[in-house]
């Protein structure tokens, strides 16, 4: 752990939550996700990550992907888009990896929900 104080994450929204990630092995046919803290699973089919969440959320307020390859760092590729994202049934978001580059890349991934149908 760092050793400094870390202040509380405050939004205008009520219970927004972030989930953030990296998923390695993108095209290397299994990827994993590091921190997998929130996250049930991480399929891919064809060129769509599917990230499956462990929780239902109210709605999906943002979401953040950066595809880089592993070798030349984070940002290097950005041909990575959310496709769907059905975060209060299936709990699925699909990122779309289509022309990534090769088996080392890496999705750099931060989501923002929200967790309640209570407005602001």
């Amino acid at each position: 752990m760092a050793n400094r104080t870390f202040q509380d994450v405050q939004a205008v929204s009520r219970e927004v939550k972030i989930l953030a990630t990296t998923i390695s092995g993108v095209n290397s046919g299994t990827c994993t996700a590091t921190p997998s803290l929130g996250i049930s699973e991480v399929k891919q089919n064809a060129g769509d990550v599917t990230i499956t969440l462990e929780d239902k959320y109210y709605q999906l307020l943002c979401a953040q992907v950066t595809l880089g390859d592993s070798a030349t760092g984070p940002g290097a590729l950005t041909a990575a888009k959310i496709k769907s994202a059905d975060v209060n049934g299936a709990k699925t978001v699909v990122i779309d990896t289509t022309g990534a580059a090769n088996a080392n890349d890496q999705l750099h991934v931060t989501l923002f929900l929200k967790n309640t149908s209570v407005p602001n």
